[in-house]
């Protein structure tokens, strides 16, 4: 059993940014009117908003990790989170995103590398390696 804590784990907001202000100039590069121009800024706005709440959620700032054989746990003060790490979990540049499989649902967690310690971050890492590979190999 390997616990660690998880603090100050803040989600970037630049690449969530980049991409809708991208896919909003290229929607009004299309666009001939005034007003659907506006429609186009509007909608594309507040599906960014929605993104970035959905980005929150799962990206929590504070909290407990508990890594056992088989199981993950995680304990923050609005979310808590117990199941096995599936195949699904992925890296994306300095953060793991885990899919956590529980009793009765599925759960997305991100953990950036900044929100944790060095030591801490590759264990998780390693265990998530593990999940994924164990995963494969029993198909």
């Amino acid at each position: 059993m390997y616990r660690f804590l998880v603090t100050n784990n803040k989600a970037d907001h630049k690449p969530i940014v980049v991409f809708f202000c991208v896919l909003t100039l290229l929607f009004c590069l299309f666009l001939d009117t005034v007003l659907a121009v506006l429609f186009c800024v509007i909608v594309n706005a507040m599906a960014a908003y929605i993104f970035w709440r959905k980005i929150l959620e799962i990206h929590p700032i504070n909290g407990v990790i508990i890594l056992e054989p088989k199981v993950f746990r995680f304990e923050g003060e609005a979310l808590k989170v117990q199941g096995e790490i599936t195949q699904k979990s992925r890296f994306y540049g300095s953060s793991i995103w885990l899919h956590i499989k529980g009793f009765n649902e599925h759960h997305w967690l991100v953990i950036s590398a900044n929100g944790v310690d060095e030591q801490s971050y590759a264990r998780l890492k390693r265990a998530t390696l593990s999940a994924i590979n164990c995963a494969l190999e029993s198909k």
